[in-house]
């Protein structure tokens, strides 16, 4: 069961997970193998700060700090195809946990509206991917 009340823990969980793929999609734009790839890519990791930043506002609504991020190491190696196939998986994983909090954060409108934004970024990006490596 979700309770507002473990919510700062769960943002900050996904603050570092959204700064962890705006890394990664920037690192990952540099090796791709043409400008569209490369744009795309680019455009991922804007929408992946812009939710970070929207978790961040939402953190510091609910506990009246700043959210302070710890150093974030790149977990994904491997070729740029591989690496993309990971990211399908991962953006889904992604999407289905921001949908779980969607339907189960009550009836605090502005939380509930940044989490279908999430789940719905990420699931545009899984598609994005699944479009690059067609």
């Amino acid at each position: 069961m979700n309770k507002i009340s473990n919510m700062p823990g769960r943002l900050a969980e996904m603050i570092q997970q959204e700064l962890h793929n705006v890394r990664l999609y920037r690192v990952l734009s540099r090796s791709a193998p043409n400008d569209r790839d490369r744009q795309t890519l680019e455009e991922f990791s804007d929408d992946c700060q812009d939710t970070a930043d929207e978790f961040m506002r939402m953190y510091r609504k609910m506990t009246g700090y700043p959210f302070r991020p710890e150093p974030i190491p790149l977990k994904e190696n491997g070729s740029y195809q591989h690496v993309l196939h990971e990211r399908i998986r991962e953006e889904i994983r992604l999407s289905k946990r921001y949908r779980h909090e969607y339907l189960n954060t009550g009836d605090n409108y502005s939380l509930r509206r940044t989490f279908f934004n999430a789940y719905h970024t990420a699931l545009e990006h899984a598609v994005g991917i699944m479009e690059l490596l067609h």
